[in-house]
């Protein structure tokens, strides 16, 4: 009784001296979330971020990393209840934290255990960033994980879940990192608004990176990595830094290109400015003009404004509005006769800047009203007075939003988006200010154009994109070459059992084809006899029955026949000779059986390769015998032709008959395929797929082109390599 004390005090300072390295990473980010802690209820703002132009560590972010790193210490000396809570509880805040900003909803947990009085621009009071509750996340579950005992046992795949978590976590905390060293802390997360803060950054790298080391650490020693739990950690990992690393340049991106098109709308802005007061003194002098000659000539006048219209492209109409508020004439009249006799006053909009005209004496702009004449605008109304001082009613100009933006000066980038002049912001990205008269438009990209904001990557971009991805596929290629040397000998195995299957196969096809020949034989004897013997008192039907039998065992006989040639083909040795190709194609074609009827053209250059005249044989002989038994007609015409390419050569043969649909083109190759009946055209169905496999052994290919839709026939194409490989029979 009195060793206990003692023992379990040695064996918990074994564990701590195996552990030292680790436990002193963790107790820093311990100090650091108890210091920040203490920082935010002193309202000591140097000690929760460092300088005012850092992101704070929030004090739920602070109080999930130390409940997390509470329970690593607490893992590391073998409290595994006191881990997974602990860590399973900082695991929990970071969670729900992440539920917060993934659903834009709150939980009532951001300033839940403290009300922060220094606030980050753009960010919501008291709520971790998402990179860092994503980090805490995972390490809580790394560490709660392997605690977890079902009956005893921990649960199936722990360790190597809690080695992926573990691995994950560091890839968010080394984006927060590299965002550091490389000044772009501001974007470098999942948000530019939000990130991980300088001090949170430093307590999960002396937390995170232990953690995952100790996890691996473990599951080697236990030799229970597998390889897809190696790639999934890393790799996870890898995109989320890749995920940090293009969400950072391309903010920085997006940054710059609103720069440039703020300057470029404040440019068009103020052109589009100036541009409309030259119209707008324009119709001034217009109306002062025809104001001193009394309001009269009508025709003059309105020949001037009709000018006027025409030679400026941005103004749709000039319209002489009354005293009573009737517009009495409009240039030009085409495409506008309906605002001919329009009463202003029955407009409230209109009326007013009507009134205010008149009664401030200078130019006035209604703001975007619809015409009814169709589209929509604004209107500048200039009073005219008469010599004596008396109002005479306005001119207006009447500019049309269309023709307005159509007649802007805009850059390449502008130029690929729609832009809007309006009176108000509400359907733009983007805007500015347009001065006219008293008033103000706004020039701006609309929202269906918010894509302009996106900028195509930059060269920096591709570079960051590219070295991550050749990391990712390094660690791939890691992963390939470990599972490839412990499936060698399996891949192995498997070819040797496939081989010693193929053999018996084509040897099961041999006997049986051969020894089926014998009682096929006695069959077609056997028939005979019976003929012999009653061909006096034979009926018809039985006369019938009998050719039928005779024919059945011909095209048995013809199926042996075929398959023996089938079997013999897999089951023979290669042996390679140089041949004449065409000469031994010349010879083989005058052997087959082929009607006076049918014209026959063999033709090419001389070519010697090494190949297996045997199989050359089968080859051109199949594909003859199969034109001319499929052939529709009781002559034809057949092209037999050969062609040398680069590396291989090309046996042709090309007939006039009737063709092969194309879903039908692919199974002509198959065992037992015909395109008819075999009551219909006698054949085994194997010439083809004998031509298949022949060329297979020879390192060659075969394929059919035809469209019986467009033109008759088929053509056969069977490509050799130049230098086949030398290969022997399986053994028998």
């Amino acid at each position: 009784m009195t060793q206990g004390p003692p023992t379990h005090i040695s064996a918990l300072l074994t564990r701590v001296g195996r552990h030292r390295g680790h436990l002193i990473l963790a107790l820093v980010s311990i100090a650091i979330c108890v210091a920040v802690m203490i920082g935010w209820k002193l309202g000591l703002e140097a000690v929760v971020r460092l300088t005012p132009t850092l992101s704070p560590m929030q004090f739920n972010t602070a109080l999930a990393l130390l409940l997390v790193g509470l329970g690593a210490v607490a893992g590391s000396l073998r409290y595994r209840l006191v881990a997974g809570l602990l860590a399973g509880l900082g695991a929990g805040i970071a969670g729900l934290c992440l539920v917060e900003i993934a659903t834009g909803f709150s939980l009532a947990l951001d300033e839940l255990f403290h009300a922060h009085q220094f606030v980050e621009p753009g960010a919501v009071p008291g709520r971790m960033s998402p990179n860092s509750a994503l980090a805490i996340l995972l390490m809580g579950l790394a560490v709660s994980l392997p605690q977890i005992r079902v009956a005893g046992r921990p649960l199936p795949g722990a360790a190597i879940a809690a080695f992926v978590c573990s691995a994950a976590s560091v890839g968010a905390i080394a984006a927060s990192v590299i965002g550091y060293l490389i000044g772009a802390a501001e974007v470098f997360g999942f948000v530019p608004e939000t990130r991980m803060g300088v001090l949170t950054t430093i307590a999960a790298t002396c937390l995170g990176v232990p953690i995952c080391e100790s996890m691996l650490v473990a599951l080697l020693r236990r030799r229970r990595l597998p390889i897809f739990g190696l790639l999934g950690g890393f790799g996870l990992g890898l995109m989320i830094v890749l995920a940090s690393a293009d969400g950072a340049i391309r903010e920085d991106a997006r940054s710059a290109r609103r720069a440039q098109l703020d300057l470029e709308l404040g440019y068009v802005a103020r052109q589009l400015s100036g541009t409309i007061a030259d119209r707008i003194r324009v119709m001034e002098g217009m109306a002062r003009r025809w104001g001193r000659a009394g309001g009269v000539s009508e025709d003059d006048w309105r020949a001037d404004a009709l000018r006027y219209a025409t030679d400026h492209r941005m103004i749709q109409a000039v319209s002489r509005v009354g005293r009573d508020g009737i517009l009495a004439w409009v240039e030009p009249v085409a495409g506008n006769e309906q605002a001919v006799g329009l009463d202003l006053f029955s407009f409230q909009d209109r009326r007013a800047a009507y009134e205010r005209a008149r009664d401030t004496g200078s130019t006035v702009a209604t703001p975007v009203v619809d015409f009814v004449q169709g589209g929509s605008g604004f209107v500048t109304m200039s009073p005219v007075y008469l010599p004596g001082g008396e109002f005479d009613g306005v001119m207006n100009a009447v500019f049309e939003l269309s023709e307005v933006i159509a007649a802007m000066p805009v850059s390449p980038v502008l130029g690929e988006v729609d832009l809007i002049l309006s009176d108000t912001t509400a359907r733009m990205v983007m805007w500015d200010e347009v001065e006219v008269m008293d008033g103000a438009f706004f020039v701006g990209i609309g929202e269906d154009s918010a894509g302009v904001l996106q900028p195509r990557q930059v060269i920096a971009d591709l570079v960051l994109v590219l070295g991550l991805i050749c990391g990712g596929l390094a660690l791939l290629a890691s992963g390939a070459f470990l599972r490839s040397m412990s499936r060698n000998r399996q891949i192995a195995a498997t070819n040797q059992e496939l081989e010693q299957a193929n053999s018996e196969l084509d040897s099961f096809v041999y006997l049986a084809s051969h020894d089926l020949k014998s009682p096929m034989r006695g069959i077609r004897q056997l028939a005979d006899w019976l003929e012999q013997d009653m061909a006096e008192n034979m009926s018809n039907e039985a006369r019938r029955y009998l050719e039928l039998i005779h024919s059945r065992i011909g095209r048995l006989q013809d199926l042996l026949d075929a398959l023996l040639e089938f079997s013999r083909i897999g089951r023979n040795a290669i042996v390679l000779t140089t041949v004449d190709v065409l000469e031994e194609v010349r010879r083989t074609v005058a052997l087959q059986d082929v009607s006076e009827a049918w014209t026959l053209d063999i033709s090419g250059e001389r070519l010697e390769v090494r190949t297996d005249k045997n199989l050359l044989f089968v080859i051109v002989a199949n594909l003859v015998r199969n034109a001319i038994k499929h052939h529709d007609g009781e002559a034809g015409h057949l092209q037999v032709s050969v062609a040398r390419d680069v590396d291989d050569w090309t046996l042709t043969v090309t007939d006039d008959g009737p063709g092969i649909p194309g879903p039908m083109q692919a199974r002509v190759f198959e065992m037992f395929q015909t395109l008819k009946s075999k009551d219909v055209v006698e054949g085994s169905g194997m010439g083809l797929a004998i031509v298949s496999k022949a060329a297979t052994r020879l390192d060659g290919n075969v394929r059919v082109e035809s469209d019986p839709a467009e033109t008759r026939g088929s053509r056969f194409i069977v490509r050799f390599p130049l230098v086949v490989r030398e290969a022997h029979a399986p053994e028998s």
